[in-house]
């Protein structure tokens, strides 16, 4: 019987550890995604050839830049290129990953504005544009060489 309790305790505090373990990680992975404004500036590429330069001075250039998709981050429906702006503004709560505004003049008279958010912590994952507000799934650009 004594042999029986030490393994039940023993399967307890090891039961007890793994999930503390598997909980600071979950817990770790779904904290909003913090970056400061130098985390955005840099050039970063996407699939189809998409590709968006943010420099250091808040102008931006934008080439095939997905502002549209048809339910997934593949189907993408429209783009947008030109040169234009971008800012940063606050984050609207403490759970919400910081996002830049993206301004391009895509013709004469014509604007695509684009909410773009930092990718991991201090956007090493890349940035990102969602696809809907009912997904979670994300159109990433990682940083171009």
């Amino acid at each position: 019987m004594k042999k029986i309790t030490q393994l039940a305790i023993a399967a307890s505090v090891l039961a007890l550890v793994v999930g503390g373990v598997l909980m600071f990680f979950l817990i770790r992975d779904s904290e909003p995604f913090k970056a400061e404004r130098g985390d955005f500036v840099g050039s970063w590429a996407g699939p189809g050839g998409a590709r968006l330069t943010v420099r250091e001075d808040g102008s931006v250039t934008g080439e095939k830049v997905p502002s549209s998709f048809d339910g997934s981050a593949s189907a993408v429906t429209g783009t947008a290129s030109g040169s234009g702006t971008w800012s940063m503004g606050k984050r609207h709560t403490s759970l919400a990953n910081q996002m830049i505004k993206v301004t391009l003049r895509t013709g004469p008279a014509e604007k695509t504005t684009l909410e773009v958010g930092a990718y991991g912590q201090g956007a090493k994952k890349g940035l990102y544009l969602s696809v809907s507000a009912d997904t979670e799934e994300k159109f990433v650009l990682k940083k171009a060489p």
